[in-house]
């Protein structure tokens, strides 16, 4: 069956230079849209309360309607960004640092007398400490990939290509974010840490079997093919089931979202953009040493 899968995604099958199109278009669209909200709000992406500032009224004790109270709030304060959320047996109300929190406590009070209701309060300044501290950690974490790349490879055209898709699974994963809504918090800048982790695996497992190895150029992308989906297929599924175990809790759910979306970002960055450079590459330098063998004679 696995055999079956392989021959029917087999990108060798097709031309290299329009693989590489598909995941370029789509790059370059998710840049467009991430510069235009850049533009216009001054962020690319909707931040979590963590990075943005506001407070956190913790609700125990009671059991409620999410949906009921969510609407009532938001109708109370005129504030469409106010959102409940249960994590176990506790109920957690997040609210822009807009939203007076003594205020906000009082009308949960108000409603649910005999709950026991908590408040925590994170000022918008300390929000944007952690969010430069985080853009740093992405920065860094970046810098670090590319020099080890480049030391392991010391190739220009194939260590770029590592750089790019892993560069581009970011962007297009901030894309897919966005469209679905899901906000840029530590938890997910977590998550797009890993992401960065395990496509430099993919992609270091498709260049080292297409450089190191001999044999059939094409032969060599299938082989790297099969262990890099099998590597990848393995980490969705157990992210999926994370997803699915942790749908209560937030942080855990989004970290899993996000992987999820990284990883199939990066199987179409790494076997269909990264290949098509590595092939052009070795057919490239194939043709260069027929050449000097001609030459010689």
């Amino acid at each position: 069956m696995f055999e079956e899968i392989m021959n029917r995604i087999d990108v060798t099958k097709y031309s290299y230079k329009k693989l590489m199109l598909v995941p370029l278009i789509i790059l370059i669209l998710a840049l467009l849209l991430l510069s235009t909200n850049y533009l216009r709000l001054g962020r690319p992406l909707n931040y979590g309360m963590e990075l943005e500032g506001g407070t956190t009224a913790y609700i125990q004790n009671v059991t409620l309607d999410i949906k009921v109270l969510e609407d009532e709030l938001q109708k109370n304060f005129s504030d469409s960004e106010i959102a409940v959320r249960k994590s176990g047996t506790e109920y957690r109300v997040e609210a822009p640092a807009s939203i007076d929190s003594v205020e906000l406590k009082d009308f949960i009070v108000s409603k649910y007398p005999n709950a026991t209701v908590s408040i925590q309060y994170m000022g918008p300044t300390l929000g944007s400490d952690l969010r430069t501290q985080a853009m740093k950690a992405l920065i860094y974490a970046f810098i670090g990939m590319a020099i080890v790349v480049f030391i392991v490879f010391r190739i220009p055209y194939p260590t770029i290509a590592v750089i790019f898709s892993a560069s581009s699974d970011i962007a297009i994963t901030a894309f897919l974010m966005y469209l679905l809504g899901i906000k840029l918090t530590l938890g997910t800048i977590a998550a797009l840490l890993i992401l960065i982790g395990y496509s430099v695996d993919s992609n270091i497992l498709l260049t080292t079997k297409c450089l190191k190895r001999r044999g059939e150029i094409n032969e060599r992308i299938r082989n790297a093919m099969k262990t890099g989906l099998t590597m990848t297929s393995t980490t969705i599924a157990a992210m999926v089931v994370m997803f699915v175990v942790c749908i209560q809790t937030p942080i855990l759910k989004d970290m899993a979202a996000v992987i999820v979306l990284g990883l199939c970002v990066d199987l179409m960055n790494t076997w269909m953009f990264n290949a098509g450079i590595l092939k052009w590459y070795l057919l490239k330098e194939s043709s260069k040493k027929k050449k000097f063998k001609v030459g010689r004679r």
